[in-house]
């Protein structure tokens, strides 16, 4: 395995880097929120029409300043009914707005990555990738639009924001990695048991099935309350079919395999890294990701509590994905002479 060049951008160039692509992820987490918060809302098509709202660059908030036939042309987006609401659409159209400066601070991530193109390609082209799947999201976005909230594209909408966060938390993390708190770069933790990072890749991939069940009890949620008018929200989770039941014990597979990592992380050396609070944090998250998860179930699906356990998911992967990442790099990263750590001691204390 190739090591990674030696760094040669300078620090004000790292720095620049590294605060706007940690300013463009924690951006990236609250358009997830403002997103939910659509969904839970119920302000998805506040907006019928994209890029503008009701033909207008700015949303209008009263009924008298929408266009005289405006049940004509939006009656097939619902509104041959529905009544005009103010507040879903700025909801929706804040929405649009902040994924416009994600736009922008992924483009400005992008030129920040530029000196990196020569000493460490993988960092520009990991933020090019993020780049690549926010324009790609932002289209999808108006593909949900266009198709009236049909959940397929929802969902597609989603998942592209895994995306997102993935190539821009490897971006941070391979460029960060001298400074991270990282493991040593020694022969020893170089040579971590292949186990380890197997572990975390198998808790990635549990969390990855419990994410598309999500998905598919969301979907099923989406079709309940347009159809099911009968039915009120406190009886949306009794109508779910037989998944929501695997996703909800499935949870306790996602925490055991947390817990079994950060009992492992605390008697390694790992634990003197950003690996140990990483866990510790994830550790907890998913029990409160849990805790949101009966909430949804036994307190009759209350809408502040949709979009902070969808937040809670992508923050539960993007850690998971961040340690996933500094274990890569770390590993790839020269050895250092002047700090080397005997390998025997190294292999006895992670594998005991």
């Amino acid at each position: 395995m190739t090591n990674m060049p030696q760094c040669e951008v300078s620090e004000l160039q790292k720095w620049r880097f590294l605060g706007l692509a940690m300013v463009t992820i924690a951006a990236v987490y609250f358009l997830i929120l403002v997103g939910g918060t659509v969904r839970a809302s119920g302000a998805g098509m506040g907006c019928p029409d994209w890029p503008l709202c009701f033909g207008q660059f700015i949303p209008p908030t009263s009924e008298a300043q929408l266009p005289p036939d405006w049940r004509v042309t939006y009656a097939d987006r619902g509104y041959d009914t529905a009544d005009f609401d103010p507040v879903k659409t700025w909801t929706e159209y804040v929405n649009r707005l902040v994924g416009v400066v994600i736009g922008l601070l992924v483009m400005a991530t992008v030129v920040a990555s530029w000196p990196y193109r020569r000493v460490d390609p993988a960092v520009f082209w990991s933020a090019f990738g993020g780049f690549f799947f926010v324009g790609l999201n932002g289209w999808i976005g108006s593909q949900v639009v266009a198709s009236n909230l049909r959940p397929v594209m929802i969902s597609m909408h989603m998942l592209l924001a895994f995306f997102v966060q993935m190539f821009l938390i490897y971006a941070a993390v391979r460029a960060w990695a001298p400074s991270l708190g990282g493991p040593e770069p020694t022969n020893g933790l170089r040579q971590l048991p292949g186990w380890f990072k197997t572990l975390v890749l198998w808790t990635l991939f549990a969390l990855t099935v419990q994410i598309f069940l999500g998905i598919q009890i969301r979907e099923s949620v989406d079709l309940i309350s347009r159809f099911a008018t009968d039915l009120n929200r406190d009886q949306w989770i009794d109508a779910v079919p037989w998944i929501f039941y695997v996703h909800r014990s499935f949870s306790w597979v996602i925490l055991g395999l947390c817990g079994w990592l950060l009992w492992r992380v605390y008697q390694s050396p790992l634990r003197h890294s950003s690996a140990g609070p990483a866990l510790h944090i994830l550790f907890w998250l998913v029990v409160f990701e849990m805790l949101l998860g009966a909430s949804l179930n036994y307190l009759g699906f209350p809408r502040v509590a949709q979009p902070v356990h969808l937040l809670a998911a992508h923050l539960i992967f993007g850690l998971l994905w961040f340690l996933w990442a500094l274990l890569q790099v770390s590993q790839r990263r020269p050895v250092s002479a002047n700090r080397a750590i005997p390998q025997a001691s190294v292999a006895s204390s992670i594998s005991s």
